[in-house]
């Protein structure tokens, strides 16, 4: 930012909305303005925010070895369950460089999207029912020290304001890794071009390579129905499960199968299979896919616990 733009937005913090006719100060007057001071970090601290008795917020940039998110949040002064409602992200994938919403109290930071957005409009997403959306009605208010006419006269929102919802918390139907743990496993081959191991040629790989131990039990990432169980070619021993939105996701090289067609099997619960070494493979690992409902297959670390506008507005949100 140039000294003149640094001036200007000084000028525009510290002066207050401008009145109709008024005007500008003379050049001297500048004097009095702090120009001179050394801007702030980029990134609150954590602990100020968990000190602060005002709702406040900051976006983190996540760095190396931030991998858990229930300590991020206890560091900030939140809860786990804020933070991934506030991102729209259950948080199993955490990376160096990631940007987090942080709110420094329980619940969803909302930020409107829409221009001449209401109170009301905006409480009916929530809650129905009349008793129902009048209480939550009082609770954002109290929490976001809005004058008492909000309760009283239609109350309009600007676009790009953060209105605190106390108590949401997001039921995320969201894909997870398919084993018992979610920690971040190591991954062999990823999503995308390589040169094939046993083939000798450069061709597309549409997921995930995970290596575990022989016979290590496999989950569904998402709760769905089974299509498929049984040898298909390259993949070996393979079950596919079709979601509710229509994905469905694959697991090959499996050396056992529990499950059958038309089994509805549920996320992280219901064990389908083991890993294996069938089909084209060079050792025991898990071939995992994700497949959008025309078939195309996802890179599965840009979906993995991250819940997508589109099915976020389809979501169900639950009110502790």
């Amino acid at each position: 930012m140039s000294a003149r733009a640094a001036l200007a937005a000084v000028v525009l913090l510290c002066a207050g909305p401008a009145r109709a006719g008024a005007p500008l100060p003379a050049a001297g007057e500048f004097a009095r303005f702090s120009v001179l001071t050394p801007a702030g970090p980029d990134e609150a601290a954590p602990a100020a925010l968990a000190r602060s008795r005002r709702l406040l917020f900051a976006v983190h940039r996540l760095e190396k070895g931030e991998y858990s998110a229930s300590r991020l949040a206890k560091e900030y002064g939140t809860t786990l369950s804020a933070l991934q409602s506030t991102n729209n992200n259950e948080l199993i994938l955490m990376y160096p460089g990631m940007r987090l919403t942080i709110p420094n109290r329980d619940g969803e930071l909302y930020e409107v999207r829409r221009a001449s957005e209401t109170l009301d409009r905006l409480v009916a997403q929530f809650r129905t029912g009349t008793k129902a959306r009048r209480a939550l009605k009082e609770l954002i208010v109290r929490a976001n020290d809005m004058p008492g006419i909000a309760l009283l006269a239609p109350y309009e929102l600007d676009r790009g304001d953060r209105v605190l919802i106390p108590g949401v918390k997001i039921r995320f139907d969201t894909y997870r890794f398919p084993f018992a743990s979610q920690l971040w496993p190591r991954i062999s081959s990823g999503f995308g071009y390589r040169f094939h191991p046993i083939l000798h040629r450069r061709i597309f790989h549409d997921g995930f390579d995970i290596p575990k131990p022989y016979g290590t039990p496999v989950y569904p990432a998402r709760s769905g129905r089974v299509i498929a169980a049984g040898w298909h070619e390259g993949y070996g021993e393979l079950i596919e499960i079709r979601h509710s939105n229509g994905e469905s996701t694959r697991y090959g090289h499996l050396s056992k199968i529990y499950v059958k067609v038309g089994q509805i099997v549920m996320r992280g619960k219901t064990m389908i299979g083991r890993v294996g070494s069938t089909g084209l493979s060079t050792g025991p690992h898990l071939h995992f896919e994700i497949r959008d409902r025309y078939g195309r297959a996802v890179n599965p670390r840009q979906v993995i616990g991250r819940t997508s506008t589109a099915r976020a507005a389809r979501d169900p949100r639950r009110l502790r």
